[in-house]
């Protein structure tokens, strides 16, 4: 997506997406001030998209508001200079041969690029890995074994995250209820920022690990919602006991059908 007179298409500090349920675009700005558009999307699909008229009517389709934004010229072209390409996600175990070798980073746990933490977790593999040289006082025969126990549940659980959030990013924004929890759960982390905390927020800026950071997500959806639903039972209760005692006239409120139909009968003034 080039720049418009200069400047960036888009408000350039965010990640753009146009979630469309089983496929979305996003759009990443780059420093020269253009955007790269990427498109995540079944095989099957592109396969239907095998000319540049194809292309046009498939954006018309879903994202005809980015068709001015890179110009129907450029969109033709540019849509077939990459084929489309598998996105990888690897697990394995243990990470480590005896005292010989051990896996880090993509070679031990690549992952799919939705949550961001790809070269994070490499990093904190050399994290760990120091740390439990330090603890094992350099024993590299008992080291090895032990970064495979510590890493493998948080690489494992980073690699499911990652998956997650792709359906997050193309489905579960389109929902209204996802979008109201969002906002309960920002609101509970205001008011007790130690013990409701966002899983974007555990996983990007603590050093929480990988699969405790999914544990205590799921505690605390299961402790949010159930809030939720007694909250909405106890309205529900609330509002039968006060119409129970302080019924409404419905004299007042029911208009008699003899009424109605004399109002649809009545002439209509000039």
């Amino acid at each position: 997506m080039p720049p418009n007179n200069g400047e960036f298409a888009m408000k350039p500090n965010y990640l753009h997406i146009w979630p469309r349920n089983t496929f979305m675009m996003i759009a990443l700005p780059n420093l020269d001030k253009t955007f790269t558009c990427t498109l995540f999307m079944p095989f099957e699909d592109f396969e239907k998209i095998t000319t540049g008229d194809k292309v046009i009517e498939f954006f018309q389709n879903y994202f005809p508001d980015a068709i001015p934004l890179i110009g129907v010229d450029a969109l033709k072209r540019d849509y077939f200079r990459l084929p489309a390409q598998a996105m990888v996600s690897v697990k394995c175990s243990p990470y480590h041969i005896d005292d010989k070798c051990v896996l880090m980073g993509d070679a031990a746990h690549a992952v799919v690029p939705f949550y961001g933490q790809g070269m994070n977790a490499g990093f904190e593999d050399c994290i760990v890995f120091d740390e439990i040289l330090d603890q094992l006082n350099e024993d590299v025969g008992a080291v090895l074994p032990e970064f495979s126990k510590v890493r493998v549940p948080d690489d494992h659980a980073i690699a499911d995250l990652a998956m997650y959030n792709y359906v997050e990013m193309r489905a579960h924004v389109n929902s209204r209820w996802f979008l109201f929890r969002k906002h309960v759960d920002t609101l509970l982390h205001l008011i007790m920022p130690k013990t409701i905390i966002p899983l974007y927020t555990m996983v990007t800026f603590t050093r929480t690990r990988y699969h405790k950071a999914v544990e205590r997500w799921h505690w605390q959806e299961k402790v949010i919602n159930r809030g939720l639903a007694f909250g909405a039972a106890g309205a529900a209760c609330g509002g039968v006991y006060l119409l129970i005692k302080h019924p409404p006239n419905i004299s007042k409120i029911v208009i008699p059908a003899e009424q109605i139909w004399s109002m649809l009968l009545a002439p209509q003034s000039p």
